[in-house]
């Protein structure tokens, strides 16, 4: 029994495991997200969720308690990848933004082509995914007035132009997906490459 006014002698080693739980999640989850951005890049969002798994060094119980289904993983991803793109933008002097910007999406659209489709298909929570369109239209939005304010693009470009062409670009490299078709690549400090045939 402890005297009134005495300290708990086991709450400093209680507050330190659950300080170390919380950092151990945090680290995990970050595993989780990058491992799974690879993985999808390299087989598709359809790909077993054993391989994210594995390439984390986590188990299932640790995924699913993190990500309940793989909309909620996918999600994950494209939110990283918007949060790259913001950094990239927020540090970026030029107008010419939104055509870096446009390559840099164009590279993550071959990388993973229909992620954000398979996202939706499985998603039990879709507001994760639409809050991923929302910023990336936000992002997209200052880099078109830049342009416009630049005269890089014409007054009568809109953003629904921009996101036109992700659906044309989306379009090309699920054309491409056939058998016997390859894509050629973005480069990083140009504009994207046109579509190869073999």
């Amino acid at each position: 029994m402890h005297g009134e006014g005495d300290e708990d002698p086991g709450l400093g080693d209680r507050y330190i495991r659950r300080v170390n739980q919380r950092r151990d999640a945090r680290r995990n989850r970050a595993k989780i997200v990058v491992a799974a951005g690879e993985v999808f890049r390299e087989n598709g969002g359809l790909v077993p969720l054993e391989q994210v798994t594995r390439r984390a060094g986590v188990d299932r119980g640790t995924l699913y308690r993190h990500f309940p289904d793989r909309g909620a993983l996918i999600a994950a991803v494209l939110e990283l990848r918007v949060d790259a793109l913001k950094t990239y933008a927020a540090g970026y002097p030029g107008d010419d933004l939104l055509e870096h910007l446009l390559v840099e999406i164009y590279a993550l659209q071959v990388d993973a082509s229909g992620l954000l489709a398979v996202a939706r298909s499985f998603a039990a929570e879709p507001d994760r995914l639409d809050d991923v369109v929302r910023r990336t239209e936000t992002l997209m939005s200052t880099a078109l007035d830049a342009a416009h304010r630049g005269g890089v693009v014409r007054a009568d470009v809109t953003l629904a132009d921009v996101f036109l062409a992700f659906a044309m670009i989306d379009g090309a490299v699920a054309a491409q997906a056939r058998p016997g078709a390859r894509l050629c690549g973005a480069r990083r400090d140009a504009s994207p490459r046109r579509v190869c045939q073999t």
